[in-house]
């Protein structure tokens, strides 16, 4: 929304038509659009319901703002794997009854750095309620304050926490500590992943929903 210099007329205009000027071009153009003859120039070009802000102003501008948005990365262009790493990147993993470990050393000054425990409760998707083996209980744990657990017991249950599998349960069936890969097979499938650390976790609750 503009306020026109002359006749304080509101107008709307698009931010690509726009561009900050001195107080002399202000001051300039101001007088120039109390010419009766310089108003009669301006006003014989087409007339689209905004504002003339220049000769050749507005064209260019457009033509700037659509060359933009033609050279912005169109992400369906990307592989699927880069999307869905991306994706998984943005995705939240906290649920109910995955067992963690705390990492945050600045909390309670370190009190809890390094504890493993089980989250209780998600509050929500980047908070939640955790509790110790000791039986404390913490609440508003951030999720960037947790990672990720992962057995040391082959035969394990844990559950994928990211990607398109996430929520399901399976075994952990071996784990390769210099890559931070993780080998799971899926309850009721003989489909195997090989998952980072970060997207799979232990878990001691019931079954993912499709199984009884």
């Amino acid at each position: 929304m503009v306020r026109l210099a002359t006749g304080s007329r509101m107008v709307t205009v698009s931010e690509y038509c726009l561009r900050p000027v001195s107080q002399q071009e202000f001051s300039k153009n101001s007088k120039n659009s109390l010419d009766p003859s310089h108003a009669s120039k301006t006003s014989s070009g087409p007339q689209n319901g905004t504002a003339s802000l220049g000769k050749g102003s507005e064209l260019p501008s457009r033509q700037r703002a659509e060359e933009k948005r033609r050279h912005l990365p169109d992400r369906q262009d990307e592989p699927p794997a880069k999307r869905e790493k991306a994706a998984s990147r943005r995705q939240h993993w906290l649920h109910r009854d995955l067992r963690v470990r705390f990492v945050d050393k600045l909390h309670k000054r370190g009190q809890y750095y390094n504890t493993k425990m089980i989250i209780e409760d998600v509050l929500s998707p980047d908070t939640c309620v955790c509790r110790t083996d000791e039986g404390q209980v913490l609440d508003g744990i951030r999720e960037d304050m947790l990672e990720t657990l992962i057995p040391k017991v082959q035969g394990k249950r844990v559950m994928v926490v990211l990607g398109p599998q996430a929520g399901r349960v399976g075994r952990l069936l071996s784990w390769d500590r210099e890559q931070s890969q993780a080998v799971v097979q899926l309850r009721r499938e003989n489909r195997v992943l090989e998952l980072h650390y970060d997207a799979v976790c232990e878990y001691i609750g019931p079954d993912d929903s499709d199984e009884d």
